[in-house]
């Protein structure tokens, strides 16, 4: 394993750590109605992203310091999780609009890209072999 590959998998699991510790923890303090400020509500709330874009930025530079090929696989996997998660999210959204399926909260769509591009990701590596 190369430094960088190190240094992406720490900052990586530790800023995913630190997104699913305070996820629930702030989603209880902000939820319960005890804040009575609205700006550190909102604060709270969104105190786990925080952690999740240092993970995304890991990621970021991971694809940086991959070869050509590598990140052509990234870039495959990606064009695949916009155009699927447009797809379905228009979808459902025109399915939402004729009030034939309940309306779907917004927080799922991030954890679909993400299961998405690791699936597409997979394939398009397996591809390549």
């Amino acid at each position: 394993m190369n430094n960088w590959q190190r240094k992406y998998l720490i900052r990586f699991i530790t800023g995913m750590a630190g997104y699913s510790i305070l996820l629930p923890l702030s989603l209880i303090v902000a939820d319960n109605g005890r804040i009575q400020q609205p700006w550190l509500a909102i604060l709270i709330a969104l105190l786990p992203i925080v952690p999740f874009l240092n993970a995304m930025t890991a990621v970021v530079q991971n694809v940086r310091h991959q070869d050509e090929l590598h990140r052509r696989i990234h870039l495959e996997a990606i064009l695949v999780t916009a155009l699927l998660t447009g797809a379905v999210t228009f979808s459902y959204g025109l399915l939402e609009a004729s009030e034939l399926v309940p309306p779907l909260p917004t927080v799922f769509i991030a954890p679909f890209m993400i299961a998405v591009w690791g699936i597409a990701n997979f394939i398009i590596t397996r591809r390549y072999d």
